[in-house]
C-alpha cells in the first residue's frame, strides 16, 4: 500500500543538511543493528538508532523526528502531531510489515508525506500460525504436551478439522490464505469483508460470504485476519460470543483491539466458548497477571505470527527498498 500526497500538498522542502538521516524504530531491524546499520549506509543514508522495546509512543516520536529525512517505521504511533514536527524535512515513512493502522493516513496524505508498506507479505506466515492454533485447540495439543512434561499422560478427545466451519473475519491476502489451508483440512468456510461480496473459490471449493451474525452463530473456528480500524474496535464483542456455539473457539492473528478482551475471558471462563488461540492482544506484552496465563483452553503467542524466515527477509528487503523510492 502506498498512500499518496494530495495534489495541494507541498512537497517541496529545502535541504536542511546534505546528510539524509533515516530514523530507525522498527523492533525487526532493531534486533539486527549491525546487520542492518550497515544495509543503511550502503545506500547512502545515516541511521538514527531509536530505543524501543516493541513501539514508540506519541512522546517518543516527537522526541526524534524532527532532524530525519527517513523512517523505517514500526507500530509506532505516529500521529498528525508527529507529522507536523517531522515537517518540513520528513519524505517518507517505509513501514516495516503490513499493518498501518498506528499511523494517521490521513493527516500524511493531509501533509504530503508518503507512507509505504509490504502488503501481502506475510499471508503464509501468518496462515500457518491460524492453522497451528486451530489444530492446537481442536486436539488439546498444547494441554497433552504442558501435562506429559508434569509427568501425566493425558488421553483428551479432540476433534478434527475436516468438517468444522471456519468462519473468517476479514478476507485479503492473509485471510483467504487461512482459509485455503482450512479447505485442505476439509474445512467449509464462511467469510466476512466489507469488499468481497460474492463466494470466492478456494481449490475448487466455493467460500461462501457471511454476515456476522452468521459467523458467530455457526462457525467452529471464527478466525480474524482484517485490519483494524475505528469501525472494527470489538468486533468479536460480548454481543458476538454470546452468540457462538459452547464448541467454537476464536483465533486471533490481525490486531488485539478487534476483541473485547475481558468479555472474552469472561466467556472462556464460564465455559461459554471452548477457547482460543491469540497472537496479539489489547495491551502488549501480556501483562503477568492476566488471566489468559492460566487457562489450559487457550494458546498464547507475542505477536509473532509473521516469523516465517522467507517473509521476514522478503520484508526487511521491501521496506528498504520502499525508502530509497522516495530518498533516491
Amino acid at each position: 500500500m502506498v498512500t499518496t500526497p494530495s495534489a495541494g500538498a507541498h512537497t517541496e522542502r529545502p535541504i536542511m543538511s546534505v546528510e539524509r538521516r533515516v530514523l530507525v524504530s522498527n523492533i525487526m531491524m532493531l534486533k539486527e543493528k549491525e546487520r542492518f546499520d550497515r544495509a543503511i549506509r550502503e545506500r547512502g543514508y545515516v541511521p538514527v538508532w531509536a530505543n524501543a522495546a516493541q513501539f514508540l509512543s506519541e512522546s517518543d516520536c516527537l522526541d526524534l523526528v524532527g532532524d530525519v529525512d527517513g523512517w523505517l517505521a514500526g507500530d509506532d504511533r505516529i500521529t498528525r502531531r508527529v507529522l507536523e514536527a517531522a515537517l518540513p524535512r520528513l519524505k517518507v515513512i517505509a513501514k516495516w510489515g503490513t499493518g498501518v493502522d498506528s499511523i494517521d493516513l490521513a493527516a500524511a496524505k493531509d501533509l504530503g508525506v508518503p507512507v509505504l508498506n509490504s502488503p501481502g507479505a506475510f499471508a503464509n506466515a501468518v496462515a500457518e500460525i491460524a492453522l497451528h492454533s486451530m489444530l492446537s485447540l481442536g486436539r488439546k495439543l498444547v494441554m497433552v504436551d504442558r501435562e506429559v512434561r508434569k509427568g501425566n499422560w493425558p488421553k483428551p478427545q479432540g476433534r478434527e478439522l475436516a468438517g468444522c466451519t471456519l468462519g473468517m473475519i476479514g478476507f485479503g491476502a492473509i485471510g483467504r490464505r487461512i482459509a485455503e489451508l482450512g479447505t485442505c483440512f476439509g474445512m467449509n468456510v464462511l467469510f466476512s469483508d466489507p469488499f468481497v461480496s460474492t463466494p470466492v473459490d478456494l481449490l475448487g471449493k466455493a467460500a461462501l460470504p457471511a454476515s456476522l451474525t452468521e459467523i458467530a452463530e455457526k462457525a467452529d473456528y471464527v478466525c480474524l485476519a482484517c485490519s483494524y480500524n475505528a469501525e472494527n474496535h470489538h468486533v468479536v464483542d460480548a454481543a458476538f460470543l454470546a452468540r457462538m456455539k459452547p464448541t467454537a473457539h476464536v483465533v486471533n492473528v490481525a490486531r488485539g483491539p478487534l476483541i473485547d478482551e475481558p468479555a472474552l475471558i469472561r466467556a472462556l471462563q464460564e465455559g461459554r466458548i471452548a477457547g482460543a488461540g491469540l497472537d496479539v492482544f489489547e495491551q502488549e506484552p501480556l501483562a503477568s497477571d492476566n488471566p489468559l496465563l492460566g487457562m489450559d483452553n487457550v494458546v498464547l503467542g507475542s505477536h509473532n505470527a509473521n516469523n516465517g524466515r522467507g517473509a521476514v527477509e522478503f520484508v526487511h528487503e521491501n521496506t528498504l527498498n520502499n525508502l530509497s523510492r522516495i530518498l533516491g
